[in-house]
């Protein structure tokens, strides 16, 4: 009976906070808009807003920027034009579990006042305390999104649309990739819920579509094996030191293929961004999370973590 009741129960939750996270993000009754916000953004030589409309402290750009990975690279930001943001995301946990060190190089930049592209370049190299695994490049990711789309749904809100494309590259250890090129479509809207509380809320809908390469399949633990369909809703909040998320997930490959299988996620995370001074335009980036995971493999509960420094260039240039 647990067996039945369990799947139903997990499918009705997320569903439900799916269907219902979005209405709130585009509902104008939920919370004030955020025209202080959007206006630093795109016009720089503007007055300040009032010290004392609290939104007009919120750095909304920095913000997004400092949540998880999946999240900012898809989320909408509020960058000025000529932003250029690089980042490096050494994987420190790779002293202990492998006998190499992944150290993926990426940079993101807003083109226009509504389009940004991202690439990453993925390498590894031996770190020398265990056996020798060689060195090189494991993969490529691409990325574009064209952000605050449908002006008439972003009073205060934000909605992009994107696509992100990975591939492997040379013959890296078989546990760098599965062996698949990735095109991943995708829509996302972010709404300030409670603007006073910095609590913000956001929702996703894309897609992951499969392209065989000449190197050997490799899936991980409860990794679809097919094209599937991604949902993503949640809410993150802002602290003065710190930043928390919490993403609900549900992919499923019953709509795109014949594997008929889902996945359901949960993850919790915080990050704890550093710098030197306010005014730094470097800064490191610490994120402690963790996660439960229901899947064709079986549950998982687990912990991780992950560093990535950051070079802010060019964020003072107005848009045009």
């Amino acid at each position: 009976m647990l067996d039945v009741i369990l799947p139903m129960l997990r499918w009705s939750l997320l569903l439900l906070a799916v269907a219902l996270l979005p209405l709130a993000l585009l509902s104008p009754a939920l919370a004030p808009t955020l025209p202080a916000a959007e206006a630093a953004a795109a016009a720089p030589s503007a007055q300040p807003a009032s010290p004392a409309a609290p939104a007009s402290r919120w750095d909304l750009a920095d913000f997004i920027d400092g949540l998880p990975d999946l999240l900012a690279e898809r989320l909408p930001g509020f960058d000025r034009t000529g932003a250029l943001r690089l980042y490096v995301r050494p994987h420190f946990g790779d002293l202990l579990r492998r006998d190499y060190l992944r150290v993926p190089l990426g940079a993101r930049t807003k083109i226009t006042k509504n389009f940004e592209a991202s690439g990453e370049l993925q390498t590894y190299f031996t770190h020398g305390i265990s056996d020798a695994a060689g060195y090189g490049l494991s993969g490529l990711r691409l990325g574009a999104k064209s952000e605050h789309v449908l002006p008439s749904l972003n009073d205060g809100a934000g909605f992009s649309l994107g696509l992100n494309f990975q591939t492997p590259l040379s013959r890296p250890p078989q546990d760098l990739t599965d062996g698949h090129r990735h095109t991943q479509p995708y829509v996302a809207a972010t709404r300030p819920l409670i603007p006073d509380w910095k609590l913000l809320g956001f929702a996703s809908v894309g897609a992951d579509l499969l392209d065989r390469t000449p190197m050997p399949a490799h899936f991980g633990r409860n990794q679809l094996h097919a094209n599937s369909l991604i949902f993503v809703a949640g809410a993150a909040r802002e602290w003065p030191r710190f930043r928390a998320s919490l993403t609900a997930t549900l992919t499923t490959s019953s709509l795109l293929s014949d594997e008929n299988k889902n996945v359901y996620a949960l993850r919790p995370e915080i990050v704890v961004p550093w710098k030197v001074r306010p005014a730094a335009h470097t800064q490191i980036l610490l994120t402690l999370g963790g996660r439960t995971l229901w899947g064709p493999d079986g549950h998982e509960l687990g912990l991780s973590s992950s560093v990535r420094i950051e070079f802010l260039l060019r964020r003072d240039r107005g848009s045009k």
